[in-house]
């Protein structure tokens, strides 16, 4: 679970105002301006909303579940292999892009980016109807990382160019584009020694983070671990072979996480050079660019906050520390006054929120009074819904939602901040252990739902026996997918869902998701049970 400690803030991977949602938002009803959502989450208003996103998932679509064919990615000999955290890593005609360990062990290790952190030599690969086929790294590279895939097949992310960044003493990686074709293409920087492209969007455009030519002893310090460097990290956009400065608002740091189809792009930025007396950094706020400037959205009162993710109305959502920096809460901006808008919790102190659709239904976490329990959540129609835990399990957290309002994401066993257990589906109000969908189940263990499509096809990681990860893909026996052999085209009975989670291994130490912007290094603001 990523409710862990906000002792450090990390920069780029992985509060009370109130007001009225935009009047296109699903979500017409809130608490008033002066009790926060946490508090009054159990009104009227905010339990009929929660009922009305129920009556949506359940009455828009027909109440069947299906059964799941499991696709293991495999691996390049090595141990590992997984998928890039939250990002679109499938595609909506179902090709995936992932990386893999080789059996070959890095002779660099020491001196590897921190983007990779692999003791084996990654190889990154596109996957489409059963056929894997290898991506190569830049000339002089041997690692090499995707991040997300558009329509087209053209996939973004970073790759070793074989130079020794002079000022760190540690690898360089730029950012690079792998286009339809397989051929891979340096984006180059801004005027530093590294960069990475984190997303791109069907126009072609690519958004992400380039290190500069100027000297930033915040940066250097590690302090906000985002690409390691002696220089200013910025967000960029680039399109038709230029590379664009986005800036900052107004400190000397910003990290991009999410772009659509207008070109529109969020992340977090520094507002300032001043560190807080609570963190020890400058007040971070999240940014919304609109294609001509960067907007600050604002907070929730505290000193920090990130944009995670934009639908293609231009609805943004994240989460912000509320006053004192002790917890963050998810939000969804613009009000209809411009303002961030508090999402709200299930009645404890935190909630985040990590994907929105089309329609600005959101899915993630939040807190149950106690704040020892997280559940996955789903925002809208002016309500938070509790999508429950799987029997057996602890905590959960929605990761990806389609506009049928399927949910996808992972659970936790033992403990919230513990290894993941099982990954589920949310649909229809029935939420299930993927595992128990599956109908050529195997030695592995899905643990995470990472993203799902429009088709319902849905990929996560998964653990072997031996505690390794593998990236999978989960293609549903439903009409979309006709005739496939060893389909059960059968519709699974809801009793299913009652049914403890699918016992299984746990990941190893060694094994953990691809360059995920919002876990390991990336981590942001996080909390620490009560």
């Amino acid at each position: 679970m990523t409710f862990d400690n906000i002792g450090s803030i990390f920069l780029v991977r992985h509060f009370v105002n109130g007001g009225s949602y935009e009047s296109p938002s699903p979500f017409k009803h809130r608490c008033d301006g002066v009790h926060s959502c946490s508090h009054c989450h159990a009104s009227t208003g905010w339990i009929d909303g929660a009922r009305a996103v129920q009556r949506t998932s359940n009455a828009d679509h027909a109440r069947s579940h299906h059964h799941y064919q499991l696709i293991d990615l495999g691996t390049f000999g090595g141990p590992n292999s997984s998928l890039p955290g939250s990002n679109e890593s499938l595609n909506p005609s179902g090709a995936v892009t992932g990386a893999a360990d080789t059996s070959f062990l890095d002779p660099d290790f020491a001196i590897q980016n921190p983007y990779f952190s692999d003791p084996y030599i990654e190889r990154s690969y596109i996957w489409n109807d059963g056929h894997r086929t290898p991506l190569p790294a830049l000339r002089g590279g041997r690692n090499a990382g995707p991040q997300w895939i558009n329509e087209s097949a053209s996939i973004v992310g970073a790759s070793e160019n074989g130079q020794i960044d002079p000022l760190t003493g540690i690898k360089e990686i730029h950012a690079v584009l792998w286009d339809p074709e397989r051929r891979i293409h340096d984006l180059r920087t801004l005027g530093g020694n590294g960069s990475v492209a984190w997303v791109i969007n069907n126009a072609g455009q690519v958004a992400g983070d380039s290190l500069n030519d100027i000297p930033d002893d915040l940066n250097a310090s590690g302090a906000l671990g985002g690409l390691p460097g002696a220089t200013q990290q910025h967000s960029f956009l680039w399109q038709n072979g230029v590379m664009h400065d986005l800036g900052t608002l107004g400190g000397t740091l910003s990290g991009t996480y999410a772009i659509n189809e207008r070109g529109q792009v969020v992340g977090l930025s520094t507002i300032n050079s001043i560190p807080n007396p609570g963190t020890g950094i400058p007040t971070i706020d999240p940014f919304f660019w609109d294609g001509h400037k960067m907007i600050d959205i604002g907070s929730l009162g505290g000193t920090f906050g990130v944009a995670g993710a934009i639908n293609n109305r231009g609805q943004v959502t994240g989460y912000s520390n509320r006053a004192g920096d002790d917890f963050h809460h998810a939000f969804l901006w613009p009000g209809r006054d411009g303002k961030i808008v508090d999402l709200g919790t299930l009645g404890g102190s935190g909630s985040e929120a990590k994907a929105i659709n089309d329609s600005g239904y959101v899915t993630g976490a939040a807190r149950l009074p106690g704040n020892t329990v997280v559940h996955a959540v789903l925002w809208g129609n002016g309500g938070i819904l509790d999508l429950g835990v799987i029997p057996g399990d602890l905590c959960d957290e929605g990761m990806s939602l389609n506009s049928r309002l399927q949910v996808v994401g992972y659970s936790n066993q033992v403990a919230c901040h513990g290894p993941h257990a099982h990954g589920f589906l949310w649909e229809h109000g029935v939420l299930f252990d993927l595992n128990r969908l599956i109908v050529n189940r195997s030695a592995l263990q899905v643990i995470e739902g990472v993203f799902i499509n429009e088709r319902g096809e849905i990929i996560g990681n998964a653990v072997t026996p031996e505690g390794n990860n593998h990236a999978v893909v989960l293609i549903p026996c439903d009409e979309f997918h006709p005739n496939r052999d060893g389909c059960d085209y059968r519709d699974v009975d809801e009793s299913e869902a009652a049914l403890s989670g699918v016992a299984g291994p746990t990941p190893s130490s060694g094994s953990s998701a691809l360059h995920d912007r919002h876990m390991a290094s990336k981590k942001i603001a996080l909390l620490r049970p009560a």
